[in-house]
């Protein structure tokens, strides 16, 4: 069967190319290259970063994060949220079917729903859900096919961004995925592929969907339209960095990410492949131990906040890919403007003035790192000489990563070289970073009127309203310096130029939709 709605995103996707551009080609199978094998079928349950990457490409949810990070339509056609906030009502696209043919209606939204929230699904993200953290879905109703309503126990900022989250994917999926007895047995999504062989070890096999039908506008994260020009996709299980470049280079497989700067080097001088880059959603910092007798005056931390050269630095370990971030969440969220590009400048009369204010003594200060990622250490190597110079000495602590870690966790420094892993919702972010001593020593800043607004913003619903919040914690956030934000992570990955419309986002997981292979 072929759709009218898939002739229309065609042409439309066609239309939008470039007038000089070769038209998407039909067939064809695409190599991915995974680090290691998944961990299994099932949403959310048993996962990693490359679980998560091939299930997005067979599953689907209600709604789905753009390139821009916001929040937009997908298996959902649109939603309405209810006066008090409490009720969020989605209309599900009209035509839609899973991979054994049957229509997607709000019977199995609630399904899948019912599956995740059980405790004994073992789905890693029920706690969001289930009032652990504050919020709560107290009942989901069906009132027609393609109506469903979620009923929470109070308004939420958060619902729709946690929802449309990377790792606990919420996916609508058939009964029939399951056996008599509740048991996972075969993944039965609505993506554009679906799973053709699980070779262990080895490789995974996707087969396109010829019934699929697409949501509406052009693809844009893992939302809008999903067009699989490819017959396949196969993620082929390539543990050692080497061999994968070297498979790249000679068109056996077409997409291998997180390169490092050695592996971007090699792979610039092939004619046949080429190198993305963009900012990514993990972000850098130092970290500054409010606890510490030297950290707790805030003259010292701005002292220190001053002595950097943030952009300098931020250019240096990027190899001049990213610059200074100084807030808490990525460059391409819609919550970044103006307020967010403000941080500081290296001024060296203002660290003199404010070492001075502080009493400083002189004695060096100890900046805690580790090797196990490198951009800590480098990072820790550039402050450590950006300090001396605005006459602050210091001295590195490097640990193995299991006591580096530890340190966070306990409070257990003056300085540390640290990152903090992806994540989409400026409040999850500053959720890292904010929070009561007495609850978590890990919790690098301890403000309760900062606590409130983020409180506040987890609630809210209306954009304007929280870009009000996120905008006055960013200024008192610079005022304290509790930590110093200094960049995003690099997004990067290695493409054969046979593969066309490949496109790199801040979420860094592949899409092999909306591409194709050259003849």
């Amino acid at each position: 069967m072929f759709h009218l709605r898939l002739l229309i995103a065609l042409l439309i996707g066609l239309a939008a190319a470039p007038i000089n551009a070769d038209p998407p080609r039909m067939g064809g199978t695409a190599k991915v290259v995974l680090g290691s094998d998944i961990l299994g079928t099932q949403p959310g349950v048993a996962r990693d970063a490359g679980t998560d990457t091939v299930l997005h490409h067979i599953f689907e949810s209600l709604v789905a994060y753009d390139d821009n990070l916001d929040v937009q339509p997908l298996l959902a056609e649109r939603w309405d949220i209810s006066d008090d906030g409490k009720a969020y009502t989605f209309t599900l696209r009209d035509g839609v079917t899973f991979h054994n043919g049957a229509p997607v209606t709000s019977a199995e939204v609630r399904w899948s729903w019912d599956r995740w929230l059980d405790p004994n699904t073992g789905w890693e993200c029920t706690y969001w859900y289930d009032g652990t953290e504050g919020l709560k879905i107290e009942s989901i109703d069906t009132p027609d096919p393609s109506t469903v309503v979620f009923h929470l126990n109070k308004s939420s900022g958060l619902f729709l961004a946690q929802m449309a989250n990377f790792q606990c994917l919420t996916a609508i999926v058939h009964p029939d995925s399951v056996d008599a007895d509740g048991q996972w047995v075969k993944p039965i999504g609505t993506g554009p592929f679906q799973l053709g062989e699980w070779n262990k070890g080895l490789s995974i096999t996707l087969e396109k969907y010829p019934d699929y039908v697409p949501a509406a506008g052009e693809k844009s994260g893992f939302a809008g339209a999903r067009i699989a020009y490819l017959d396949g996709v196969e993620f082929v299980i390539v543990p050692e960095v080497a061999t994968a470049i070297a498979g790249l280079r000679s068109g056996d497989v077409h997409v291998v990410t997180d390169l490092n700067p050695t592996n971007e080097a090699e792979l610039k001088a092939s004619s046949n492949v080429e190198v993305m880059n963009g900012p990514g959603l993990e972000w850098m910092t130092l970290l500054l131990n409010i606890h510490d007798p030297v950290m707790q005056d805030k003259n010292m931390r701005l002292a220190i906040a001053h002595a950097i050269d943030f952009e300098g630095l931020a250019r240096a370990v990027t190899h001049g890919k990213l610059g200074y971030n100084p807030t808490s969440y990525s460059s391409r969220s819609i919550y970044y403007g103006d307020v967010q590009a403000t941080g500081y400048t290296r001024d060296l009369d203002k660290v003199t003035s404010y070492l001075v204010a502080a009493n400083y003594d002189g004695d060096p200060l100890k900046i805690q790192t580790s090797r196990r990622y490198d951009v800590f250490y480098q990072n820790a190597v550039i402050i450590q000489s950006m300090l001396r110079e605005a006459g602050i000495p210091s001295e590195l602590e490097v640990l193995e990563w299991p006591a580096h870690l530890d340190n966070y966790f306990n409070g257990k420094f003056q300085l540390s070289s640290f990152g903090y892993s992806a994540r989409t919702d400026p409040v999850m972010n500053y959720w890292s970073v904010v929070g009561p001593f007495e609850e978590s020593p890990a919790y690098q800043w301890h403000d309760k009127e900062v606590y409130g607004m983020l409180g506040d913003a987890a609630i809210k619903v209306d954009q304007a309203k929280r870009q009000q919040l996120f905008d006055a914690i960013h200024t008192k956030m610079i005022e304290e310096a509790p930590t110093l934000n200094l960049y995003e992570s690099i997004n990067s990955a290695g493409v054969n130029t046979a593969l066309k419309g490949y496109e790199t986002w801040p979420a860094a997981k592949p899409r092999l939709w909306g591409v194709w292979l050259e003849k």
